[in-house]
């Protein structure tokens, strides 16, 4: 059977907030004397933990100090993140059909929330970094939100464009479709796609 659900990640999926990012992330190396990091470095890890932008970006500085600097300073930058074309009207329209929804994002609540709803992006449920304690590409996000909806992993299709959404729904047995490029169960250039999914159309 089709699913009955989408949980959707985020960035680069409801929302194009690349350039949000990258200008916060470099504001931090700044912050932190750390070097600038270029677009491309940046496009190949977009979507990781904190925990992994720490490491990688910050040496020495823990996870908890680059959260926070990332949510005291998000704000600044939130005017360059824009809705996906049709991310609203697709919402919209499945919770209309009484099809649950959720966000599972890598991002602190803090601020996934007030841009998300800035870009009147509203799901059923949104699970954060700080809800699991395994960020993507662990599964916790997707087990999580599926406590919180009275749902099953596998009635679940997980929307992503990295590998850490990729991960995390095989890991918690959900189908993933593949947007921006990325494979999966499905490969979709278009969130409308999602409709053909649910209703066993799909090609």
């Amino acid at each position: 059977m089709p699913p009955s659900a989408v949980f959707f990640d985020m960035d680069g999926v409801l929302l194009d907030s690349f350039a949000s990012w990258h200008a916060v992330m470099n504001a931090a190396a700044v912050h932190f004397g750390s070097p600038e990091i270029s677009n491309d470095a940046f496009r190949k890890v977009f979507g990781q933990s904190t925990a992994a932008d720490a490491e990688q970006f910050y040496p020495g500085r823990t996870p908890v100090e680059v959260d926070e600097f990332y949510i005291a300073n998000f704000a600044s930058f939130t005017s360059l993140a824009t809705a996906t074309p049709g991310a609203q009207t697709l919402l919209d329209e499945l919770d209309r059909k009484s099809i649950a929804t959720a966000v599972v994002t890598n991002t602190h609540s803090a601020i996934a929330r007030p841009l998300l709803e800035a870009l009147e992006l509203i799901p059923h449920a949104l699970i954060a970094a700080d809800d699991v304690t395994n960020p993507k590409p662990s599964p916790d996000m997707i087990f999580r939100g599926c406590e919180v909806l009275g749902l099953v992993p596998w009635d679940v299709v997980v929307v992503g464009d990295s590998r850490f959404d990729q991960q995390a729904a095989a890991a918690a047995g959900s189908p993933f479709a593949g947007f921006g490029g990325i494979g999966g169960n499905f490969t979709i250039a278009d969130l409308n796609d999602v409709w053909t999914i649910l209703d066993g159309t799909f090609s």
